[in-house]
């Protein structure tokens, strides 16, 4: 369930917004992040002679594969399985609908980015990368990620 507010559609269980060319490519995206992310795991795991930090890569690999699973599924859910931050009305029913699942995908993409990031922190020191880099890129992407829902939410109240 997709909870981001507190008011539901339940009587506009019908409404289905099917995925346009723009969410195919954000989707695809999303698909090759995660594609290059285990590549990733799979390059610092046989560069690496800590075994330890080379499988914590493959962990991260696998925790951000189920998340983008997660979150991909998510947005295809029907929509009686999210809560809205505004009221639902025959009006606003689509468009409500349509920032949710653009929302779902546009953040799928910054947590692959998110777990990219996390891989490469734990190699940041032995292979050049300037130190601090992967936490400031951690951070910019958390902002990024906070700036999605932001809009999100402003989009939603504008079109209420």
């Amino acid at each position: 369930m997709l909870k981001l507010g507190s008011h539901s559609a339940t009587e506009f269980s019908g409404v289905r917004i099917h995925p346009t060319v723009v969410d195919r490519i954000l989707e695809g995206v999303a698909v090759l992040l995660v594609v290059a992310f285990w590549a990733c795991a799979v390059w610092v795991y046989f560069h690496v002679e800590d075994k330890v930090t080379a499988n914590s890569s493959f962990l991260y690999a696998g925790l951000g594969t189920l998340v983008f699973l997660l979150m991909g599924v998510s947005a295809y859910f029907p929509i009686r399985f999210v809560r809205f931050p505004v009221r639902i009305t025959e009006r606003n029913v689509a468009t409500q609908f349509f920032l949710v699942t653009r929302m779902v995908r546009v953040q799928n993409i910054m947590i692959a980015l998110l777990f990219s990031v996390l891989i490469f922190s734990k190699v940041e020191m032995g292979f050049g990368i300037p130190q601090g880099l992967c936490s400031k890129l951690m951070v910019g992407v958390s902002c990024l990620m906070v700036m999605v829902m932001v809009v999100y939410n402003v989009l939603a109240f504008k079109y209420k």
